[in-house]
């Protein structure tokens, strides 16, 4: 007990330094960048940016640089806007573009330490945990969405403390359910990593015997129930405003109209990427149609019939669109090749490549619990790329980065091998030597005792009676 005490401080040391280096290192990285840099015109982190700048001035959850300004939002979800109207509320004279940043920078640090303390609960080491958690923190990948204003930066970080806290102590599985559903806030379509865990854990013979010995099922439903809890409440909110019900976000029909349509199936720039409607041959341009259908959701169901029309029309055309969408997400090659990306895809590389070359080491080894979490993040990430479209920043922080564990628990004990084998040759090597020494001994006493023998038989005095 003793030892276990040990080392659990030996890990929480670990996560602080972790923590203070990776803030350090990354706000280092913010201030060369430009903190108060504007973020593009109706991009993701301008959106962001400014649905929390209306959270923090009390004017509520709209949008005052979209289309349909003073009317409730639906296309973007609450979670990382909230993150920002905080550190708005904490520091009202910054720009709101480096509050946006270094509330990334901070997200990412914490994601790094929370990693450490996980890779620590799965059974590795205080140091390989420092630098798997580093790893994560450091991350070209994620370095690059934390100044450009991303959410999927929060997202990781949501994950990596779920996670903890259900490791951490069985007793703590429903409050840590409910820690990782913040997560479907961030990014909607985690809402199917939940329900799937609990049916592969179900559908699977060794895990669902390890499951109902371990955890009761009306308990394991009840964490399912918690995890989806956040996003349902949302969804309540989204239901008294427009009168739908259920629906998380109101985007679904510009992101699916963006990925299946002819230049993204035709055109190499695009191929299995998104594009803006508007860009499409023969589309109006957003604000146009805006001003058309008068309200968001009206609008987003228009390009989604628009989305189903093309897919029905174009069934041949599928095949190689998904291919394109297969390589985008999941290739580690960059579609723009310059400095930056390549630097950024050869981590990715290696990832990939250590997570493949040290399986026979970690496979026996890591938790079962925990590879079906990424079981249920990897088919949760090909559904998305198959309906929508392919990117890698999604196959990064739904999968690539939960790969950290897994290599640090395979370098751990492929090094154990290695120093066992080390120890086992010196060792047969001395082994040899005594052996060959114990013989040597062995014939120089035999070879004695023939001797003395042979001098007895020659005596004289040998077999005659004593008088």
């Amino acid at each position: 007990m003793e030892r276990y005490r040990l080392g659990k401080r030996t890990h929480f040391t670990a996560s602080a330094l972790v923590l203070c280096m990776a803030f350090v290192v990354l706000l280092a990285a913010t201030i060369l960048w430009g903190p108060s840099r504007k973020f593009h015109r109706h991009d993701d982190p301008e959106d962001y940016m400014a649905l929390g700048q209306s959270l923090a001035s009390g004017n509520g959850y709209t949008n005052p640089v979209g289309f349909w300004i003073g009317v409730p939002e639906f296309s973007r979800m609450p979670g990382w806007p909230t993150v920002i109207a905080l550190g708005i509320r904490i520091a009202p004279s910054a720009a709101p573009e480096a509050v946006s940043r270094v509330a990334n920078a901070l997200c990412l640090s914490f994601a790094g330490a929370f990693f450490c303390l996980l890779c620590g609960l799965l059974g590795t080491g205080p140091k390989l945990s420092a630098l798997a958690g580093l790893s994560v923190s450091l991350s070209p990948s994620l370095v690059a969405l934390s100044v450009g204003g991303m959410s999927e930066v929060l997202f990781v970080a949501i994950i990596a403390i779920g996670l903890t806290v259900i490791f951490a102590n069985q007793r703590w599985l429903l409050p840590g359910a409910l820690l990782l559903g913040a997560a479907t806030l961030v990014r909607a379509n985690f809402l199917l990593v939940p329900p799937m865990v609990l049916v592969l854990a179900l559908l699977i013979p060794s895990t669902r015997t390890e499951l109902l010995n371990r955890v009761k099922l009306s308990r394991a439903l009840l964490a399912c129930a918690l995890a989806t809890t956040p996003v349902f409440l949302w969804a309540i909110r989204n239901a008294e405003l427009s009168g739908r019900f259920p629906f998380a976000c109101s985007g679904e029909g510009q992101l699916i109209y963006g990925g299946n349509n002819d230049v993204a199936a035709n055109n190499l720039e695009y191929w299995g990427y998104w594009v803006m409607p508007e860009r499409i041959p023969g589309e109006k341009d957003k604000v146009t149609l805006a001003r058309e259908f008068g309200s968001e959701l009206a609008l987003d169901d228009y390009y989604h019939k628009k989305a189903v029309t093309w897919i029905k029309h174009n069934l041949s055309a599928l095949p190689r669109l998904e291919l394109g969408k297969f390589i985008r997400a999941f290739v580690p090659l960059p579609w723009a090749p310059n400095v930056a990306t390549y630097g950024a895809f050869f981590c990715r590389f290696l990832l990939d490549a250590l997570w493949i070359a040290l399986l026979p080491y970690w496979w026996r080894r890591m938790n079962r619990g925990y590879l079906l979490f990424l079981l249920a993040m990897t088919i949760t990430q090909i559904i998305t790329t198959a309906l929508y479209y392919g990117i890698f920043r999604f196959t990064h922080c739904y999968v690539e980065i939960l790969f950290v564990p897994c290599i640090a628990l395979g370098l751990q004990q492929w090094s154990a091998e290695r120093a066992a084998q080390a120890q086992v040759v010196p060792l047969s090597e001395s082994s040899a030597l005594q052996l060959k020494l114990a013989t040597g001994s062995a014939s120089l006493a035999q070879t004695g005792r023939e001797g003395n023998n042979h001098h007895q038989i020659s005596s004289p005095s040998a077999g005659m009676p004593k008088f």
